[in-house]
């Protein structure tokens, strides 16, 4: 619950920035290129002005911000037990998702030259983000945030059924719900492994209903029934990663070989950009 909410507040305070800032700037932004410099809010929002720069800063300033401190959290032992790893790569998607749409502000929608290369890079990054957190969430992790192993895997498979097992009840859900996933295969190809996805998505939606349907029949308390409900979504949830891990595990190897390099390029570009704009004395309010 207390993660559903931290997400929503980063989702609130994102899209007020991103609507105030376009209803502020809707005039100009509206405005033909060629007329823009006439416009009244021209030497404030454009690249170079004090709102259009200052959008431009806090825009690259977050994406800085949101990679340096994931990835350090996730690389630095000494920092392993600082929270949830889960939740710094919330912030880290937050930061690294508002601030190219800052960026774009920046730009006023229109980028030329090592601009346009830094600017595509930042949304080819961001773009892939998005990718790489599908993927992320696919693999059994451990509540630190951790990629777990075959062993604690089978340890939290060994755990869910010991309380499925406790009950009548337990026994019947168990039953159902590997029944249902019982003529499911390992997919083999990326084709496989998205219809995949999508078949064991629906499949795991059904097992649940039908776990809810099933307890309610029969009356069960509530205690109990949170407790199984749990149990039998937790093995639900684990048979459909466990189906997907080997080909889902290569496609995340494949994507960080492609995510980096282009975080490189975004970082290298970023850096000319603003050298180039520090050398023809744009320094916003210093």
């Amino acid at each position: 619950m207390a993660h559903r909410v931290f997400i929503a507040f980063l989702f609130l305070v994102g899209f007020t920035a991103v609507v105030s800032i376009g209803v502020y700037g809707y005039d100009y932004y509206s405005t033909p290129l060629q007329r823009r410099a006439v416009n009244h809010d021209h030497k404030l929002i454009k690249p170079g002005g004090k709102f259009g720069h200052g959008l431009g800063i806090a825009g690259a300033t977050m994406i800085i911000v949101g990679i340096t401190m994931y990835s350090t959290r996730k690389r630095v032992r000494a920092l392993w037990n600082l929270g949830r790893l889960s939740l710094w790569l919330e912030v880290h998607i937050f930061l690294c998702l508002l601030g190219p749409i800052l960026i774009i502000y920046h730009t006023t929608f229109k980028a030329g030259g090592i601009a346009a290369i830094s600017l595509w890079s930042m949304l080819s990054v961001a773009a892939s983000g998005i990718l790489g957190r599908f993927l992320y969430v696919l693999i059994p992790r451990t509540v630190g945030g951790s990629e777990m192993n075959s062993h604690q895997i089978n340890e939290l498979f060994d755990a869910q059924e010991k309380i499925l097992m406790e009950s009548d009840m337990g026994k019947d859900l168990r039953t159902m719900i590997d029944q249902s996933f019982s003529n499911m295969k390992r997919p083999e190809t990326v084709s496989q492994t998205i219809r995949s996805f999508l078949h064991l998505q629906r499949l795991k939606r059904q097992v649940k209903s039908l776990v809810r349907a099933r307890i309610s029949q029969n009356h069960v308390g509530f205690k109990a029934t949170h407790t199984l409900v749990r149990a039998a979504s937790m093995r639900a949830t684990l048979i459909q990663k466990s189906l997907l891990l080997l080909q889902v595990e290569k496609l995340f190897y494949y994507w960080h070989a492609i995510h980096l390099p282009f975080t490189a390029i975004m970082f290298i570009t970023l850096a000319v950009h603003v050298g180039i704009a520090l050398w023809f004395g744009y320094f916003w309010i210093f």
